[in-house]
């Protein structure tokens, strides 16, 4: 199928006629930080047993007094945070028409973990009300939030953006007549996989997601020849903010906990919790360089997508209007064997249409 005259230029003119690359990813980074808050609320007791652990502690309501081994009502939020950079893959395919200065991306896929995963730490910040343990024997002032770290107890094992709906842009010419800036906004749904290993149990895998996404997406788009192109993309970063209720409650496992104390001491505690609602705050970005491949359909004029009537009547408009994208022969003259060349490339068909 002849091709050449989507990219060339005709009597000094650039080319009218729309132009579609399959990109492929070849190289670039991503930044990824990630924080995911669970908010519970149950209570906390010591973990004193009179059979297994008689020397554990006990917990008691108030500044003091009191006897035996009490719950107190309590609530955490357990915060996994992660952040780094990694190296994304993806495809998408970008529609160029130069005469109209528009650009339009659509099918943006991308992993911008590439594969890899991105370690998180765990950490618990624990309010409750007042109370004081014996053995240890210590008073823990109500209001007062302690914050535990846990440790490298997760991890962001997936970072996916899909894009929703295609995104209309302007494209600009540069000095060198095959490179155009470009700026468009790409509407994408994110998803976010997060692996959480709790203390003494086994990991759990949890998706997050997909929650809406706009990404602002700026670059320059190079015409290396009539069959491939370049593309340097920035993914500008955005954040985001989801409040998920948790509804019913869901009951977690108890989780044991060492209290520090003024001394070398602490006060060993299970919590006993039910999760109420998760907050997922990210914020994602990259930057891209990808090679494209030109997978334009010549007989598709409107470049819609559909081979008919429609693309036949915009040829003929543009050959009577001697728009250079019409010189097929690229001869710098509108005659019968433009139309001669428009009519096997018609007849020839696309393979998509």
């Amino acid at each position: 199928m002849v091709r050449a005259f989507l990219l060339v230029l005709a009597a000094g003119a650039p080319v009218a006629l729309a132009q579609q690359f399959e990109f492929t990813v070849t190289s670039g980074s991503a930044t990824i930080e990630g924080a995911t808050t669970i908010t519970t609320a149950g209570s906390l007791i010591g973990d004193y047993d009179v059979d297994t652990n008689p020397e554990g502690t006990q917990t008691r309501a108030g500044l003091f007094g009191g006897s035996g081994n009490n719950a107190i009502p309590a609530s955490a939020d357990f915060l996994l945070e992660s952040g780094g950079e990694a190296t994304p893959t993806g495809t998408f395919v970008l529609s160029a028409d130069v005469g109209a200065g528009t650009v339009t991306v659509s099918g943006l896929s991308l992993d911008l973990l590439g594969g890899e995963e991105l370690a998180a730490e765990l950490a618990v910040a624990l309010l409750y009300q007042t109370f004081h343990t014996v053995s240890p024997s210590f008073i823990y002032p109500g209001g007062v939030p302690i914050t535990l770290p846990l440790g490298q107890l997760g991890a962001i094992t997936g970072a996916a953006v899909e894009q929703t709906d295609p995104g209309v842009g302007v494209l600009t010419p540069t000095a060198d007549p095959n490179v155009f800036d470009l700026a468009v906004a790409a509407p994408a749904a994110v998803t976010l996989v997060v692996e959480l290993t709790p203390i003494g149990g086994d990991p759990v895998v949890q998706e997050i997601g997909p929650f809406p996404a706009v990404f602002p997406l700026t670059g320059q788009l190079v015409i290396v020849d009539e069959s491939t192109a370049q593309i340097s993309l920035v993914v500008e970063e955005q954040a985001s903010e989801q409040v998920l209720p948790i509804d019913p409650a869901l009951e977690l496992p108890g989780l044991p906990l060492e209290l520090p104390t003024l001394g070398s001491a602490t006060a060993g505690v299970v919590l006993t919790l039910s999760a109420d609602s998760l907050t997922i705050a990210t914020t994602l970005g990259a930057s891209l360089t990808a090679t494209g491949v030109n997978v334009t359909c010549a007989a598709d004029w409107n470049g819609d997508g559909n081979l008919n009537f429609f693309d036949v009547q915009g040829f003929l408009g543009d050959f009577s209007a001697h728009d250079a994208a019409a010189d097929l022969v690229a001869d710098g003259q509108f005659n019968f064997f433009d139309v001669q060349v428009y009519l096997s490339l018609f007849s020839a068909g696309c393979s998509d249409t």
